[in-house]
C-alpha cells in the first residue's frame, strides 16, 4: 500500500511527469496524495522545455504545477511544498510507504533523499537525470527492511561523494544560470517516461528486473542494467 507519492523537482523531467502520474493516478486506486517539492521558480528561460505557461512565470514550481494539475484532478490531494530538499526536511517530505520521483538536476540533494530512503523500512525511490542527448534513470526499493537493489550512490561516486552544492545554499544568481543550463525537452520527456514505466511496474506487482536503466535518444536506445 502507497501511503504518499513525492514528486522532487518541477523541471524539464518533473513537470512532465508530474502531469502523465496524476493524470494515471486520478482514475485508478493506487494512491490519491501527491506531494511537489520544489523551491526554485519558473523563468522565461524554462519555456523551452518545462511544462508551463506564460502564467506561471516567476512563480514558485511546486506550488504553480499544484494549481494546474488541482484544476484538471479533482480525485487527488496534491499539496505543494515550496522548499529544496534538505537534510533538515527530508524528515518530513518522506516517510515510510512514500514513492519517491527524484528529478533533479544535482547529485547533493540525490544523496540526501537516498540516505533518507535507506533509513527507512519500506519506500521506493525512482531517480532520473540526463544530459543534452543521454541520460539515466534508477530505482531503489526497500520492502520490510530489506533492500532490492542497491542504493543508488552505490556505482556513483559523484553521488556518494557529491562535488555541487545543494540548491538550498545556492543564491539567486547561480539558480538562475542551473536553471538555464542546456537541455533538450525530448531527453527530458524519456527520462520522465522511463520513471513511469518503473512506477507501473512496481505498482502492477511484478518484478522490477533491474536497478538501472541508461539512455541515448539519438541512438533511440535504452539500456536496463541489474546491479
Amino acid at each position: 500500500m502507497i501511503g504518499k507519492i513525492v514528486v522532487i523537482g518541477l523541471g524539464g523531467i518533473g513537470s512532465f511527469l508530474a502531469l502523465v502520474l496524476c493524470r494515471y493516478l486520478n482514475f485508478t486506486q493506487h494512491c490519491k496524495k501527491v506531494i511537489l517539492v520544489d523551491g526554485d521558480r519558473y523563468g522565461r528561460e524554462n519555456f523551452v522545455r518545462q511544462n508551463i505557461s506564460a502564467l506561471e512565470e516567476t512563480k514558485n514550481k511546486a506550488e504553480a504545477q499544484a494549481v494546474y494539475l488541482k484544476s484538471l484532478f479533482n480525485t487527488l490531494t496534491i499539496v505543494p511544498i515550496p522548499e529544496f530538499v534538505t537534510e533538515k526536511n527530508v524528515v518530513e517530505v518522506i516517510g515510510e510507504k512514500s514513492v519517491v520521483f527524484l528529478a533533479v538536476d544535482n547529485h547533493a540533494t540525490r544523496k540526501i533523499v537516498s540516505e533518507r530512503c535507506q533509513r527507512l523500512q519500506d519506500v521506493v525511490l525512482v531517480s532520473g537525470g540526463n544530459e543534452i542527448s543521454d541520460g539515466n534513470i534508477q530505482v531503489y526499493i526497500k520492502k520490510n527492511g530489506r533492500s532490492r537493489n542497491p542504493p543508488i550512490e552505490r556505482f556513483h561516486p559523484e553521488i556518494a561523494q557529491p562535488r555541487d552544492k545543494n540548491p538550498a545554499e545556492l543564491s539567486c544568481e547561480e539558480l538562475a544560470r542551473l536553471s538555464g543550463s542546456e537541455q533538450i525537452i525530448f531527453t527530458n520527456l524519456t527520462a520522465a517516461c522511463l520513471m513511469l514505466n518503473a512506477f507501473y511496474t512496481i505498482v502492477a506487482e511484478k518484478p522490477v528486473r533491474y536497478a538501472e536503466v541508461y539512455f541515448d535518444i539519438e541512438r533511440n536506445k535504452a539500456l536496463p542494467r541489474q546491479r
